[in-house]
């Protein structure tokens, strides 16, 4: 049992293909965390069921009282409604997720998208300590950022800062999934990499015969992983994709610092992973493009919680909901 008086939080962050439950205490220390990493096949209502029978078993222990709930949601959200807006997700589209939690866990509960919330907790816990302000860019199947001044999510006039994915930077780019031509989502996303994978293999086969093993052997199952996997083994052809993505990637970066001008800009979400395969090509190209020749000096750096971003930052969002301070914040 803990001494003294702690409040403890659940978070939650429910993306496309996964789900996780984590019990935290005030200071943003992670206690537990239930996950799976698989949808299956019982969508909305089977991952709801398994989000509830997992927070349960943090709720109903005897030793702590958990306070109140944050759910991050890999997608768009009504912030008013506190219910799923995405269109893209099956089953989702005016979920009242947040009203769920509370009838179904006895919670308290705010609800944010995943860009936002992994804004939050990258501020909070991971490598946007110390800055005042920062922009934390998620790099998944799709791209987001979330906008984090002075402690506290910007959120614009509609609540919808940070669509930096739907920022068109061509004119020759494919049709986007939000409507749109040639949105930086299109050419460096993960379902992008992907793509460009799967071109390489049917026009250069013969050079990206390692990408395509690391795939089960089937072109048309190139992931951004096994692209990403290639390249750290040093695969020319691999590294070559991901330069194209960083290409991209950057130009939006420049857009970022020369607009907004954070302290940080954190990259994020699963292609981050890729670390500096993909770091060191962004931030080569943005001294190309002439960054630092006018007095920019933002940091461009990769997250310190990884895939844990958005549930660390869901948790921030349970203990600003009940007032509790994280340890070291000013008063």
């Amino acid at each position: 049992m803990r001494e003294g008086l702690v409040n403890y939080v659940i978070g939650i962050d429910i993306g496309g293909t996964h789900f996780r439950v984590g019990l935290f205490d005030q200071d943003g220390g992670r206690l537990l965390v239930s996950e799976d990493a698989t949808l299956r096949s019982g969508g909305r209502d089977w991952m709801l069921q398994q989000v509830r029978e997992r927070s349960r078993v943090l709720t109903e222990r005897a030793d702590y009282t958990v306070k109140a709930c944050g759910v991050s949601f890999g997608g768009p959200v009504d912030l008013g409604r506190q219910q799923v807006s995405s269109i893209h997700a099956p089953g989702w589209a005016s979920f009242p997720l947040a009203k769920w939690v509370r009838e179904n866990l006895n919670l308290e509960c705010c609800l944010d998208n995943d860009a936002n919330a992994g804004g939050l907790g990258e501020y909070r816990y991971g490598a946007g300590r110390g800055s005042h302000s920062m922009v934390y860019v998620t790099v998944s199947t799709g791209i987001g950022s979330g906008l984090i001044c002075d402690g506290k999510i910007f959120r614009g006039k509609d609540n919808l800062a940070g669509e930096i994915g739907h920022i068109p930077v061509s004119d020759s780019g494919g049709v986007c999934s939000c409507g749109g031509r040639g949105c930086l989502e299109t050419f460096c996303s993960g379902t992008a990499i992907a793509r460009r994978g799967q071109d390489w293999a049917s026009r250069r086969p013969e050079q990206v015969s390692r990408i395509v093993e690391l795939s089960g052997g089937r072109a048309g199952k190139i992931t951004a992983k096994s692209v990403i996997q290639a390249a750290a083994e040093g695969n020319m052809a691999a590294s070559q994709i991901l330069r194209e993505s960083a290409r991209w990637l950057a130009r939006a970066l420049l857009i970022i610092i020369r607009v907004v001008n954070p302290d940080r800009i954190v990259l994020g979400g699963g292609v981050a992973q890729a670390g500096g395969v993909l770091l060191d090509p962004v931030r080569e190209f943005l001294e190309e493009l002439g960054s630092p020749s006018i007095g920019y000096t933002t940091e461009i750096v990769l997250s310190e919680l990884g895939i844990y971003s958005p549930l660390y930052g869901a948790a921030a969002m349970a203990l600003d909901l009940i007032g509790a301070a994280p340890a070291g914040a000013d008063s």
